[in-house]
């Protein structure tokens, strides 16, 4: 992945800004208002018909329940807090941030909701919908980390530049792609919410597939919390006969490797022998994430 240098600026502001402190909700109400570029940045009604909704669109998984409460409350109260849309060359606008509201509002029975037109660029819609979902804790944690690859990937990001633009620590983007180099199966359990992304963040340090997949279902049978996950993980380990045990270094280990790579975001692997010596390395699967690392080492 290359590498930038150049400064970027972080998109996106919190969408209630939109309407003032003081807006009462938008009703749907018939109007034969036009979408016009005086409109732009000024919540207007849409037709349903004419939104087609993101196809990058971050969040994957629409929780029927959560749908239906949703939709009764726009029934009661209307929509208080526009979708935000870009006009496209057809005639038609693509939804940037709002689907779960314009799916409710479809089962409310709605034919317009209140949008607020913007111009934008592809990565500024990406960035919109991701920073949406972020500040609502709308995503599940494989969402979000799909979307930080996403972000990486298509516009040539670093991680720090991805951090920047979403407002988290760099260390936490870090965390939440590794979690995407866990097995299916596991990557399953995280987005049906069978496991938190505390425990993502511990089985991502598992090495053996296999293994990473029996603890996932023995967390979710026997409900762990995060602390039990790590002692079942610490209990299932055997030292090699090569080892020499040194219990100083043996008990504090495992804490010193989790506070290193929640710092960091990177995995470690900490080694010590009977005289105090040791080695500490740090593990990447490819040329990214070797850069990132080396950025990272580099800057401090």
């Amino acid at each position: 992945m290359k590498e930038t240098t150049k400064s970027k600026t972080a998109l996106g502001k919190g969408m209630g800004a939109l309407l003032g402190s003081g807006a009462s909700p938008i009703k749907n109400q018939p109007t034969d208002s036009t979408l016009t570029k005086g409109s732009l940045h000024s919540p207007t009604l849409l037709p349903i018909s004419k939104i087609k909704p993101n196809k990058e669109q971050p969040r994957k998984i629409f929780k029927d329940k959560e749908l239906a409460e949703l939709s009764a409350s726009i029934k009661e109260n209307g929509i208080i807090q526009p979708l935000t849309v870009q006009a496209s060359d057809d005639g038609t606008f693509l939804l940037i941030a709002g689907e779960r509201r314009l799916r409710a509002a479809k089962l409310a029975g709605l034919e317009q909701v209140p949008v607020t037109v913007k111009k934008t660029t592809k990565k500024e819609v990406l960035v919109m919908a991701i920073i949406e979902n972020v500040q609502r804790s709308d995503l599940n944690c494989v969402e979000e980390a799909l979307a930080y690859y996403q972000l990486m990937n298509e516009f040539d990001l670093t991680q720090e530049e991805v951090a920047k633009k979403i407002g988290k620590e760099r260390s936490t983007i870090a965390n939440f792609l590794r979690i995407l180099k866990l097995p299916r199966e596991v990557i399953q359990h995280l987005q049906k919410e069978s496991l938190t992304f505390g425990h993502a963040k511990v089985l991502a340090a598992v090495k053996d597939d296999e293994k990473a997949k029996r603890l996932s279902r023995e967390a979710i049978d026997n409900n762990w919390s995060v602390r039990e996950l790590e002692k079942n993980i610490k209990a299932s380990k055997k030292p090699s006969s090569r080892e020499v045990s040194n219990p100083y270094f043996d008990e504090k280990l495992d804490s010193i490797k989790r506070k290193l790579e929640e710092k960091t975001g990177y995995h470690f692997d900490l080694k010590t022998k009977s005289s105090g010596a040791g080695t500490i390395t740090i593990k990447y699967s490819n040329e990214a994430e070797f850069n990132d690392i080396f950025e990272y080492l580099v800057s401090k």
